[in-house]
């Protein structure tokens, strides 16, 4: 059975508290689950949570980056960026830092945005204008702690109303950055240079959230080698990429336990232990 109950968060709250619900699962931000946790914390109720991301997407030396910046600009165009799995802090060693910043400014600049019926448009506005003026807000502090705005940052020129912000890239963050640290939720992308593959496994892995990440390279070997390494639930290949039906989840503040697969149902699920003197009438003659 599926009941739909639309709600604010007094009434949420309410149903998260009430003993007789056995579990929750919430997805949603990392603000919130901290909430929820809490709250099954006092009554010791079992709960998953799929939380908020910042997941970085590692470029090895060997990847061409014309193609990467493809992949990494097509990707950002869904939902307008408003998906917590997005590959928004991009980390490439320094040496190649400016070859990959022209060519995502190259590539992201160049989307279609507008009227998410119109057939031509690759991306549309954000949710809401509180979503506007909180990524707005973002870019502003991208720029105040010093980070290159490479391309956007601003409304598209041609869209005179609605919740539109221009596909945007900044350069040179630093990772300990405002923009390089919290979740943004919309289509800005953070380049993070490293002085090299072991540099940037280390910057990829300096964040609170662990949900998804990607590592760009032509050897599948070395793919797997960096993956290893990076605490991530999910790490994919020279894309962004998911998989629900093997199981999804973040390691940290990206949540607790798997929606999906196996791994998803097992929550659910709690083990009983029955321990009798002798063997029930129904085992006796099987």
């Amino acid at each position: 059975m599926l009941n739909v109950v639309t709600a604010d968060r007094e009434v949420s709250e309410l149903l998260v508290r009430d003993p007789r619900v056995d579990k929750i699962a919430f997805t949603g931000s990392t603000a919130a689950g901290r909430r929820i946790a809490s709250l099954c914390g006092e009554r010791i109720a079992r709960f998953t949570l799929e939380l908020g991301g910042k997941s970085a997407a590692v470029i090895l030396d060997d990847m061409d980056l014309g193609r990467a910046a493809e992949v990494l600009s097509s990707a950002e165009c869904r939902l307008t960026g408003q998906v917590c799995a997005s590959l928004t802090r991009i980390v490439v060693t320094r040496k190649r830092h400016g070859e990959l910043v022209e060519a995502l400014s190259s590539t992201f600049s160049q989307v279609q945005v507008g009227d998410p019926f119109d057939d031509s448009t690759q991306m549309g506005p954000l949710a809401m204008r509180r979503q506007r003026d909180r990524v707005e807000g973002y870019i502003a502090k991208g720029i105040e702690e010093g980070a290159v705005l490479a391309t956007g940052g601003g409304r598209p020129e041609h869209l005179h109303r609605g919740f539109f912000v221009e596909p945007t890239v900044f350069a040179n963050v630093d990772n300990s950055s405002t923009i390089a640290r919290e979740e943004i939720f919309g289509p800005v992308l953070t380049v993070i240079p490293a002085e090299d593959e072991e540099d940037a496994v280390a910057i990829a892995n300096d964040t609170i959230y662990g949900l998804n990440a990607s590592v760009f390279t032509n050897d599948v070997d070395r793919a797997r080698h960096v993956a290893r390494q990076l605490r991530s639930g999910t790490v994919g290949h020279n894309a962004f990429r998911m998989e629900l039906s093997i199981g999804f989840g973040g390691f940290k503040q990206s949540g607790i336990g798997r929606e999906g697969g196996r791994e998803g149902l097992l929550p659910y699920l709690e083990s009983k232990t029955v321990i009798l003197e002798d063997v029930p009438t129904d085992y006796r003659t099987k």
